[in-house]
């Protein structure tokens, strides 16, 4: 039997163990897409997501994206004079002038200057009725509900003319049922908050409530009223004095403790679901925390945040019109990508901030494919010198 050479059993083997290799390059495992494979679904006839690189023109755009807040729901001015309404607890306190309906002359305020003479008695705490009334002694029903409480001392004044020498009236509100809002969830007193007649902001409502029970990083604010829902963080309300809106009767406020988090996905060191540490957090630091780019694998010009952003937002990406399949939702999916190859694209980076959920994810780089290849195509060049040594040995 005929015995080959080396160099025979190479030219057998080389083609089959190229042929493998070839098509290993396409199995190969990876963290995900690699960047062409991102931009070329990015720039398709019908790309799934918005793909904008990340520049000055960028940032800016971002920059004057304006939040989802409270602003849009802001009063011109401090709500209307409040009004009692049936189910509101009052008291009423009485002067009069002189011995009269109240008694006779008190020693003590004979003395006070300017309370000459002066009487005073206050009426027992009182709910309004269903009728809408209060009862005053020697005055009878008087009509609350609906009225200031200015209006009711001038009819309770009217009510006591000619029974009582000079009488004066103080109706106050004790406790409300309609002019008022609820506070829920993480707050120290969760309960219902009686607005002020000059009207009641939304930190000062926080504020009787015993503000919360986390830090203020962590907490979501959440402002039901008329069935229209909007959040916002409290560090940002506490910093846009725009967002301290007066708040309304019926107003509902919820405060829960969210930590906002985002993902770091791909060829960084460390893969994780990050919590902000502050209030505000740029790319920059995300990468930080996962232990930045891994340098045998990552490819710094494929370093992407991907993230849904409100319609009017991402239409202010880009010059052209979005395609309609895009603009037909209320939010759209948006791939921003980021070239950390120069150092304006690391300063670029510094500026970008992240929002809560964002997935940041960074490409593995083609080389390093192609080094698998390699290896694999060096085993298996080495398996088959390996076995043509032992077959042909004698």
């Amino acid at each position: 039997m005929s015995r080959l050479s080396r160099a025979g059993v190479a030219r057998c083997v080389l083609p089959g163990v190229l042929m493998f290799s070839l098509a290993a390059c396409a199995t190969q495992p990876i963290a995900g897409p690699l960047s062409k494979q991102i931009s070329t679904e990015g720039a398709s006839e019908a790309p799934p997501f918005l793909l904008v690189p990340v520049d000055r023109i960028t940032l800016t755009a971002l920059s004057r994206a304006a939040p989802d807040g409270f602003s849009p729901l802001a009063t011109p001015a401090p709500p209307p004079v409040v009004t009692i309404h049936v189910g509101d607890a009052v008291s009423v306190t009485l002067w009069e002038f002189g011995s009269g309906l109240l008694g006779p002359v008190n020693a003590a305020t004979a003395s006070q200057p300017g309370l000459v003479g002066a009487q005073s008695a206050t009426v027992p705490v009182q709910t309004v009725d269903q009728s809408g009334t209060i009862m005053v002694p020697f005055a009878g029903e008087i009509r609350a509900a609906g009225l200031t409480t200015r209006q009711v001392q001038q009819a309770i004044i009217a009510a006591l003319r000619g029974k009582a020498s000079q009488t004066q009236a103080l109706v106050q509100v004790v406790q409300t049922t309609d002019n008022a809002v609820t506070i829920s969830g993480d707050v120290n007193r969760p309960g219902r908050v009686a607005l002020m007649g000059a009207g009641t902001r939304l930190l000062d409502a926080l504020s009787q409530a015993g503000g919360t029970t986390g830090k203020a990083r962590d907490m979501l604010v959440q402002l039901t009223r008329g069935g229209v829902v909007r959040s916002v963080r409290l560090v940002d309300l506490q910093a846009n004095p725009s967002e301290n809106i007066y708040l309304v009767p019926g107003d509902l406020v919820t405060l829960s403790q969210e930590p906002q988090t985002l993902v770091v996905l791909g060829a960084t060191n460390k893969n994780q679901e990050m919590t902000f540490a502050k209030s505000k957090v740029n790319l920059a630091e995300a990468l930080g925390n996962g232990g930045g780019l891994n340098d045998s694998q990552a490819d710094p010009f494929g370093v992407y945040v991907l993230r849904y952003e409100p319609l009017d937002v991402a239409k202010s990406l880009r010059t052209e019109p979005l395609p309609d399949y895009l603009a037909a939702n209320a939010t759209v999916p948006v791939v921003y990508q980021v070239n950390l190859k120069s150092a304006d694209g690391l300063l670029l980076a510094q500026n970008f901030s992240m929002r809560d959920r964002d997935v940041v994810y960074v490409a593995t780089s083609e080389s390093v494919q192609v080094g698998k290849i390699a290896r694999l195509l060096n085993e298996i060049t080495s398996i088959g010198k390996s076995r043509t040594t032992q077959r042909f040995t004698y």
